[in-house]
C-alpha cells in the first residue's frame, strides 16, 4: 500500500474518532440536560461549515477524494444535530 493511502486511512480514523465519539457525547449531554448551555453555537456552526466545505471540495476534486469525504460527512451530520438542539432547547419556547 502506498504511503499516501496509509496516511489517508490514519486521517480518516483520527477524524472519525473525534467527530463520531466526541460530538455524540455532547449531543447526549445536551439531551439529558435539555439545554445547550456552555456550547458555542458560533463554533458549532463554523465547524459544520468547515466539514461541509471540505466534503464538497473532496467531491468536486478529480478524482474524488473519498478519504476526505468519508471522514468529514459523519462529523457534518452530527454537527447538524447539535445545531438542531440549539433550536429545540431555546429558552423562548
Amino acid at each position: 500500500m502506498e504511503l499516501y493511502k496509509i496516511i489517508g486511512w490514519m486521517a480518516v480514523v483520527a477524524t472519525i474518532t473525534y467527530t463520531c465519539f466526541g460530538i455524540p457525547v455532547q449531543i447526549v449531554k445536551n439531551y439529558k440536560r435539555q439545554s445547550t448551555q456552555g456550547v458555542s453555537l458560533f463554533m458549532i456552526t463554523f465547524m459544520s461549515l468547515t466539514l461541509l466545505l471540505w466534503s464538497t471540495y473532496a467531491w468536486l476534486k478529480i478524482p474524488a477524494d473519498f478519504f476526505i469525504i468519508g471522514s468529514n460527512i459523519p462529523g457534518f451530520l452530527f454537527s447538524l444535530v447539535l445545531i438542531a438542539q440549539f433550536w429545540i432547547y431555546r429558552k423562548d419556547r
